[in-house]
């Protein structure tokens, strides 16, 4: 199995490298530059479709100029041939993920201002969105690493919130409030208090659940009963999501490993009810 998904990657590196031009100067070749790298399309998160026959991934370009790097969706055949662009949008997508039917795509964009992830259905036959994409979630705290559920019915997404809020409303008016602050010294009593360049502050990751099925036309305010795993009646907005790990905790990306994306690989809903949901929580670290 190894050696299979070894060589698949081997055929999109070779199709996606093939398509930029080797740089050449008046007289011949040259050595290997800095900017000759940037000129290089960086492949990442490769997922194959359900069927088989495709393999969906982000591709990222770099403006030296604009001082920028712009991921944009893409896929090849598993078979090996020519790869394409799959969302011909200027906005930086990536981590797609097919859902188990094969039907389905979701990704994480920033057509908006935090990310959030967005969905489009899929023609199996053509390798090719079908129709216009919609916007899944609408969390002010943005969303990200999204993955299905077995039975493609929920999405499990990960967003840092603020522990102590018990809705959307409470995080977005407290970041508002930071904003508007005129104190901006940061006083830190524990790690991990910043990952890369991003301090951690106040927040904590966590895991999100919101419907795949809810109708995109029907607005953000509509309402239904919920298809969550609830103890009670409660309605909810469609697609409203539910935080699955309430409390002053992390879950990654904000992980001791530095890799920046989540982990919760696992069987997650059968209808209503969670079955099992595996996380990697990284251990606290307190100073002395």
């Amino acid at each position: 199995m190894k050696v299979l998904i070894v060589i698949r990657l081997a055929f999109i590196m070779t199709s996606v490298l093939a398509q930029t031009p080797a740089p050449t100067v008046s007289g011949g070749k040259h050595p290997f530059t800095f900017e000759d790298m940037m000129k290089l399309k960086r492949v990442g998160a490769p997922v194959p479709s359900p069927d088989g026959k495709w393999v969906a991934f982000d591709c990222e370009d770099v403006d030296l100029e604009a001082n920028t790097k712009i991921s944009h969706l893409w896929i090849v055949p598993a078979s090996g041939g020519e790869s394409r662009r799959l969302n011909p949008t200027q906005n930086h997508e990536e981590r797609p993920r097919f859902s188990p039917d094969g039907k389905r795509l979701i990704w994480t964009s920033k057509a908006t201002d935090p990310t959030q992830i967005w969905m489009c259905d899929f023609d199996a036959s053509a390798g090719a969105l079908v129709g216009q994409p919609h916007q899944v979630t609408h969390i002010s705290t943005g969303a990200d690493g999204a993955i299905w559920s077995p039975d493609g019915k929920n999405i499990v997404f990960v967003s840092a919130v603020y522990p102590d809020c018990k809705n959307d409303a409470c995080n977005k008016q407290r970041d508002d409030e930071l904003k508007k602050s005129k104190i901006k010294a940061k006083i830190f009593t524990r790690l991990f208090y910043r990952h890369w360049n991003a301090y951690t502050e106040f927040k904590r990751s966590h895991l999100f659940v919101v419907s795949a099925n809810a109708n995109p036309m029907l607005g953000r305010d509509s309402v239904e009963p919920s298809t969550l795993p609830s103890g009670s009646a409660e309605r909810r907005p469609t697609n409203e999501p539910r935080d699955l790990t309430p409390g002053d905790h992390d879950v990654p990306p904000f992980n001791l490993g530095g890799q920046a994306r989540q982990r919760c690989d696992a069987a997650l809903f059968a209808g209503r009810k969670i079955h099992r949901l595996a996380i990697a929580s990284p251990r606290r670290l307190r100073s002395r």
